[in-house]
């Protein structure tokens, strides 16, 4: 009997997650980068321009400029570079044959979020890798970097780099995986959609916007209904012009946009939480997005998707429900059970079958990166 969709959603993140022993042993899987050429189109804000200035405080100056929820749409379209990686399952399990996960990463990141940041000294093989265990569990993989970020084409960061895009992208490679017409893809008919932090915002507007034929499940990751520390924690940051920041971004445009501090205390949970190594690389990586991507209009619409849901934040996210830091007293408590504040993420998904909030102690914004975190948590939902 083919197990239903409520069960393979959570079987992602529990079974091998709960034994990283098991994963020790698991082969590498079998990945490949691939580029997609992707047409897309979509009504995006009418932003004002963006300030010709690459010096600290232009952002805050910029967004206090106008009221995002005044100003009217503009059709915009484009064809776009988009960069992937592929991996193929390292098990067969039954029932999983003919389903992928598209993993979508959040602001400040890349595809290499799923591989544990491509982190060079974790205690074994996979250690923080979602791809590595989705793989040992039977799940091929599909994670790309967004538009704006990674190693995909930056367009205007303005005109073209906003939620709506991102949309129309994300759509049209899942319509791709389900048609077979991706190259270097197979095609797979069921799809299930993991996503972090800003990736959730996108994979819960594709579940309202596409409620039938988007993802057939969605496993949502650092989000809740009601993104508190957001606005302090883009703050914390400290975000400047990227090409003054970090020379490997030298010649892009002035409203893309670098973290310059704080990582690790809005990013992370409490010291002896992490492996402060992990934290020193993250901090040292890229982190930059595109201006478009926070200064556009933005509205929370229940999602008439009907089939299973799972929602998965830290108790010490500082996005989610803290304050945009972790040092900021009181410390954040995402609270448990019923009533939680990530529980009241299914407010979000009143038509789900099935709908489940993990809150991982111990850790922060990053799921993946905790000590314990996720991966070992998960045996417990």
């Amino acid at each position: 009997m083919r197990p239903s969709y409520a069960t393979v959603t959570i079987a992602l993140v529990t079974a091998c997650l709960a034994a990283p022993t098991q994963t020790r042993c698991s082969p590498k899987p079998l990945c490949k980068e691939l580029v997609f050429t992707i047409n897309a189109a979509a009504n995006n804000t009418a932003l004002p321009p963006y300030p010709n200035s690459t010096g600290p405080g232009v952002l805050f100056q910029y967004l206090s400029s106008f009221n995002a929820s005044a100003l009217g749409t503009v059709p915009t379209a484009g064809t776009f570079n988009i960069s992937a990686l592929y991996c193929e399952p390292t098990t067969k399990v039954k029932g999983r044959e003919g389903t992928i996960q598209y993993l979508l990463h959040g602001l400040l990141s890349n595809k290499e979020y799923w591989n544990g940041i491509d982190f060079p000294e974790p205690e074994f093989r996979g250690q923080y890798s979602w791809i590595s265990h989705a793989a040992s569990q039977g799940y091929a993989t599909l994670a790309i970097d967004n538009l704006g970020n990674g190693k995909s084409d930056r367009p205007d960061p303005i005109n073209i780099v906003q939620t709506p895009m991102q949309i129309s992208v994300v759509y049209s490679i899942l319509r791709g995986i389900r048609a077979g017409s991706l190259p270097g893809v197979p095609k797979y008919d069921k799809v299930i959609m993991g996503t972090h932090s800003y990736g959730s915002v996108l994979g819960r507007l594709i579940s309202t916007i596409f409620p039938t034929s988007g993802a057939d499940a969605y496993i949502l990751t650092a989000t809740a209904a009601n993104l508190t520390g957001l606005q302090q924690f883009i703050a914390n940051i400290g975000p400047r012009a990227a090409s003054v920041v970090d020379s490997r971004f030298e010649g892009l445009a002035p409203a893309y946009l670098s973290a310059t501090r704080n990582i690790r205390e809005v990013i992370y949970g409490l010291d002896g939480s992490f492996d402060p190594k992990i934290a020193e690389w993250d901090a040292a990586s890229p982190h930059v997005f595109g201006v478009g991507e926070i200064a556009g209009r933005g509205a929370t619409v229940p999602s008439s998707f009907a089939g299973p849901v799972m929602v998965i934040s830290g108790r010490q996210d500082q996005i989610a429900c803290g304050n945009g830091s972790i040092f900021d007293q009181p410390t954040v408590d995402c609270g448990l059970g019923p009533g939680s504040h990530v529980d009241e993420t299914r407010s979000l998904f009143p038509k789900a079958t099935a709908f489940q909030a993990y809150v991982p102690e111990n850790t922060g914004l990053r799921v993946l990166g905790s000590k314990r975190g996720l991966l070992e948590h998960a045996g417990k939902v």
